[in-house]
């Protein structure tokens, strides 16, 4: 007996190729994100030898760091890698910048850094200058923040700085 087409078997063709398209559409919008976050740089707590330019193009732009400071770790905390929330440790100083502003405490001016991990949170430092001030800097769990958290002690140990 031969198949014969009618209007009852007929219906899952239309169907059929409006999956295959949803699928391909899916497909083709997956493969696009992959090659966009693959074009992105890597994050993660970077030592002023591993500066990306695009971080020392922001730095410059903006003005965050005065004339005389010299990077010695940085962490930007934007998933895109743009530099408009980041984490600066200079020779002078810890800067936060973020939505065009930035908070800084004078390395001198420090007188604690508490230091824990948390496995959602990731790397959770608090500095507490002489006059109250706390700054919170906060470090995905895969982005090395125990590196700028030591980066930090040893800028501060090295400029004769003590801890309570």
């Amino acid at each position: 007996m031969d198949y014969q087409m009618t209007e009852k078997n007929t219906g899952c063709r239309p169907s059929a190729i409006g999956c295959g398209v949803i699928v391909l559409i899916m497909a083709v919008i997956v493969i696009c994100l992959l090659i966009w976050i693959g074009g992105l740089g890597e994050s993660g707590v970077r030592m002023a030898n591993e500066m990306e330019d695009y971080a020392l193009e922001y730095i410059e732009k903006h003005d965050i760091l005065n004339g005389t400071e010299e990077i010695i770790a940085y962490y930007d905390a934007t998933f895109t890698l743009d530099g408009t929330e980041a984490a600066i440790l200079t020779d002078e100083r810890v800067i936060y910048h973020k939505n065009g502003q930035s908070t800084a405490i004078a390395l001198k001016d420090v007188v604690d850094v508490k230091h824990r991990f948390d496995k959602t949170n990731g790397d959770i430092i608090e500095i507490v200058s002489n006059n109250g001030k706390i700054m919170k800097i906060e470090i995905d769990p895969s982005d090395s923040g125990e590196s700028f958290y030591n980066a930090l002690i040893a800028i501060l140990k090295n400029k004769g700085i003590t801890l309570n």
